[in-house]
């Protein structure tokens, strides 16, 4: 499969996906729609048993979903879901959610909105210890809504996830692993050790036993289904309600003048405060 934003690798049952989109890995409408692609293939792949996720580039896991890409899938009805209580980011973290293989994130540099939603979607995630994670949503004046406001809460419980949120700040990986949002942080030199290992552990584990794992963990998880879906709910009418209010729209339009580039979003909690400063007018 050949693919504009993924590479792919595959050493016996475990693949491994390398996002890459330069210059900072956003979140494309290409990458989406590849992710969808590979997710469709792995649905009826018995060869692959454990997918690891990680990045192409160093300083970048995933930005965050490209803006231009929100504003397409807000106001054009030709990229919205197929349904009204979904949006496009959450379809795609639900479909590999439920895929049948093992899938760990590997984070390394930076895991920022609709990348930290993502990850969170998968079964693992572990983290080297120079890595930060960051909802910055809030900031440009709305909530994390592809997913990740729903997730963050259940992994992190309500009085974190609030923090993560509204802080809108950089999280340090060791913050991360102790607000429940990564299962571990490594240091850097061992994280792919770690990872590699791991995978390779769980690729000897026969499917039987994983699908059997998979429906103990859905019976104990079932109470959680009808809040996780009404929580996608409410965050695709928060992210409606703030791009018809007077926040949102100028401060993507600020962004997107400023440009997506690396300089921008190497401290983007810094560059968004900057955005909220001129707005103001200071």
């Amino acid at each position: 499969m050949n693919f504009e934003t993924l590479k792919l690798n595959q050493d016996g049952a475990i693949l491994t996906v390398t996002l890459s989109n330069p210059p900072v890995n956003l979140i494309s409408e290409q990458m989406v729609q590849e992710l969808f692609q590979l997710g469709g293939h792995l649905i009826s792949n018995r060869e692959v048993r454990v997918v690891v996720i990680d990045s192409a580039d160093p300083d970048f896991f995933l930005a965050h979903m490209d803006l231009n890409a929100i504003i397409a899938a807000e106001t054009d009805p030709t990229k919205q879901s197929r349904y009204p209580d979904m949006n496009v980011l959450q379809s795609l973290g639900l479909s590999w959610q439920n895929l049948p293989q093992v899938k760990i994130v590997k984070v390394a540099g930076r895991c920022r909105g609709g990348g930290l939603e993502l990850a969170l979607a998968m079964d693992m995630r572990f983290a080297s210890e120079s890595s930060v994670f960051c909802a910055p949503e809030a900031a440009g004046g709305f909530v994390p809504a592809g997913g990740g406001t729903t997730r963050t809460m259940m992994a992190a419980g309500p009085g974190r996830a609030m923090e993560i949120i509204l802080s809108a700040r950089d999280f340090t990986a060791q913050e991360a692993e102790r607000y429940g949002l990564i299962n571990r942080c490594l240091p850097d030199v061992e994280l792919d050790a770690y990872v590699d290992n791991l995978a390779q552990r769980i690729a000897l584990r026969s499917p039987p036993v994983v699908g059997t794992l998979r429906s103990v963990f859905g019976a104990a998880s079932a109470p959680f289904v009808e809040p996780l879906f009404a929580g996608f709910a409410a965050e695709n009418e928060g992210i409606r309600t703030g791009m018809a209010g007077d926040e949102m729209g100028p401060m993507m339009q600020i962004h997107l003048e400023a440009g997506q580039g690396r300089e921008l979003e190497l401290d983007l909690p810094a560059t968004m405060d900057g955005f909220i400063a001129k707005r103001a007018g200071k």
